[in-house]
């Protein structure tokens, strides 16, 4: 994209340091590695990363069509 550190590190709103911490393989917080992602227009390559969503136990349960019971 021939943008200068300080210019992507403006656009993902990142310190300069943590920027120069991703380029050379050091840790980073996953929040600072997607604002990077998303400043440089890949935000949607992060959604192919990700396993499709699931029914959570209760939708689970109306998909059956049981009937929730008393306990006594």
């Amino acid at each position: 994209m021939n943008l200068k550190q300080r210019e992507l590190a403006d656009r993902a709103a990142v310190s300069s340091d943590s920027l120069s911490s991703l380029e050379n393989g050091k840790p980073v917080t996953t929040a600072t590695l997607v604002r990077v992602i998303q400043a440089l227009g890949h935000g949607e390559a992060l959604q192919e990363l990700l396993p499709p969503p699931t029914p959570g136990p209760l939708e689970l349960q109306k998909l059956a069509g049981k009937q929730r019971q008393r306990v006594r």
